[in-house]
């Protein structure tokens, strides 16, 4: 098989072989379907005459004998008539009961008032010999748009696969006697494209071995001829090309490296060479078209980036692109002689990088703030009392109160920011119970209707049907509650109206604390659970609180295996929903234990 002769023969054989194999089973194919769709006319036509000849007017009771007399003028067909449940209530096969039973695909479909047909099931005949059978059914109405009867018709396909067998030996016969010709055919024409051949094979093993300076004889003006010609020619051209194309290896080479990102290429003069996918999307551009000069200008780069780097190292611009920001890092490329050929531009989308780097200076600028206003007012008060207050008790008591209550105050943030770092550590332990939350919630109603009641408002809850039992940490849920709850009462006006109930679906119990207070915005309503996070700041520092109950509530129910969701409506009220698993949540701590033992 290492000469070409041999492998024309092969291929010519081969070719001849599946044209035959596509002409016979072409052939077979249709063969089958004239066959069967013979068959298939016999057996519609034998349903119709029972139909016509046995139960069309006919009495049930006389279904069996007025079959039999049924007359077809096909061989080896069968019939039989069925109740709508699939029964067999006559049939040709007996000449009285018991009949046989029925699990044909056909009776099936036709049970659901289709019309089925179908071929090559097998399945026992009369005398327990297994026989392939071509199918028919059909539902026949009782005038209500209701099946009374199926009637099943099938045909022994016996006959019809013998002849088919016939003809593919007689087709297999053809296929050798054509293989025989088709070899002799292929050895005569491979022998004429062999010398010509091995002269090429050999000017192209000089070719690879580094000489280009080749020049093949010509002699005919066939396709060999014309590819003989096509290969001194191209013989002549790769020295030319070879310069260019270690060019465009050192490009491709960087392009290549930097493909995870997004990929721009400018040539020396500015003008686009490459742009990938990855970098259109960045851009947000469907079609990239930009030379350097309108890049610069499109996403106010600073004009210190220019073509003509030289030797200077790689330059890094953030620029904005609608809501990201994309990181770009500009470095030059060069020819064989080290003369800059153009700049690559390669892209990073580092949104979420400055997304937690403001998150982060805005938590810190929080917790300053919220620990600068206390420590001021205490500070206030302490210099008052120093210089003289302290002599007047009723002032000095007052004071020291208020000290008090902006310490108490500067302890709460402090233990809401270790309750959060907890969290964020893994190092939180819950003591997973069971809990019955009908119970819970009227509890907890109890605790703070006193405080609905101060303003007014109607705090109500609507136990559930049934039990409803959830997995948790009875210390750490009473928390979750109790925090929407109180934020319910304080954030709504006098006279509101707060609702507790329970909904559930297959994975969740989920308790929701509705209210008509003031509601939440929408720009606001997706960063309510951000630590410190206020959406009307100053109400809600003059209400108390240090701005980070609800992110711990949603750390402790994430905790939980569960969620916490809002839905709001600014003016209308805010529902608050409490999403807990109906199976017990496996802890992070169960977690590592489990990876330890394996």
């Amino acid at each position: 098989m290492r000469s070409i002769k041999w492998k024309l023969i092969v291929m010519y054989l081969g070719l001849v072989l599946i044209v035959m194999i596509v002409s016979g089973t072409y052939i077979l194919l249709s063969l089958r379907n004239i066959e069967i769709d013979k068959s298939r006319q016999q057996l519609e036509l034998y349903a119709e005459k029972i139909n016509e000849q046995v139960i069309e007017g006919g009495n049930p009771e006389d279904f069996q004998e007025n079959l039999l007399k049924t007359v077809t003028n096909a061989v080896g067909i069968q019939g039989n008539i069925l109740n709508a449940q699939g029964d067999t209530v006559a049939s040709t096969t007996v000449l009285q009961g018991p009949y046989p039973e029925y699990t044909d695909q056909a009776i099936i479909a036709a049970m659901n008032g289709t019309t089925s047909f179908s071929s090559g099931k097998k399945s026992t005949d009369s005398f327990g010999l297994l026989k392939e059978w071509i199918s028919y059914a059909v539902p026949v109405g009782n005038g209500a748009d209701s099946t009374a009867y199926i009637i099943y018709t099938r045909l022994d396909a016996g006959d019809m696969q013998t002849s088919l067998n016939e003809t593919t030996k007689t087709i297999i016969m053809a296929v050798a006697i054509a293989l025989l010709f088709a070899a002799m055919m292929g050895y005569v024409f491979a022998q004429t494209l062999t010398g010509p051949i091995l002269a090429l094979t050999r000017g192209a093993k000089s070719l690879a071995e580094g000489s280009l300076n080749q020049s093949l004889k010509v002699r005919s003006t066939d396709e060999i001829g014309q590819l003989t010609s096509s290969f001194n020619y191209m013989a002549s051209e790769l020295t030319k090309n070879m310069s260019e194309i270690s060019r465009e290896k050192n490009r491709l080479e960087i392009l290549l490296h930097n493909m995870s990102d997004g990929v721009i290429s400018f040539s020396k003069d500015g003008e686009l060479m490459l742009a990938n996918a990855a970098a259109m999307e960045m851009l947000g551009v469907e079609k990239m078209d930009m030379d350097f000069s309108a890049f610069l200008r499109a996403y106010d780069i600073s004009s210190g980036v220019y073509l003509d780097m030289g030797n200077e190292p790689s330059k890094q611009v953030i620029f904005p692109v609608g809501k990201q920001f994309i990181n770009a890092n500009f470095s030059p490329y060069y020819d064989t002689a080290g003369r800059v050929e153009g700049i690559v531009v390669v892209l990073q989308d580092i949104t979420e990088q400055k997304k937690l780097d403001d998150m982060r200076k805005e938590f810190v600028a929080n917790v300053s703030h919220e620990l600068r206003t206390p420590l001021t007012t205490v500070k206030s008060y302490t210099e008052t009392l120093m210089e003289g207050a302290v002599e007047d008790k009723e002032i000095a008591m007052d004071f020291l109160g208020i000290i008090d209550s902006e310490a108490d105050r500067m302890a709460f943030l402090v233990r809401d920011l270790l309750q959060l770092t907890r969290f964020d550590n893994k190092q939180v332990h819950l003591d997973i119970t069971e809990i019955e939350m009908n119970e819970f919630l009227q509890a907890t109603v109890r605790q703070n209707k006193i405080h609905a009641e101060a303003k007014q408002q109607e705090l109500s809850f609507t136990p559930y049907p049934h039990m409803v039992v959830i997995f948790g940490d009875k210390d750490r849920v009473g928390q979750v509650v109790n925090n929407i709850v109180t934020n319910a009462i304080k954030y709504s006006l006098n006279q509101a109206k707060i609702r507790i109930y329970i909904t559930e679906d297959a994975q969740y119990y989920k308790i929701s604390v509705q209210d008509t207070g003031m509601g939440i915005s929408k720009e606001d309503l997706p960063r309510i659970f951000e630590r410190f996070y206020r959406v009307d700041k100053a109400r809600s520092r003059a209400m108390g609180g240090t701005g980070l109950g609800l992110a711990i509530a949603k750390e402790i129910m994430e905790s939980h295996g569960g969620k916490l969701t809002a839905e709001s409506e600014y003016g209308k009220g805010t529902t608050m929903t409490m999403w807990f698993p109906k199976e017990r949540p496996v802890l992070e701590a169960e977690k590592v234990e489990v990876s330890d033992k394996l």
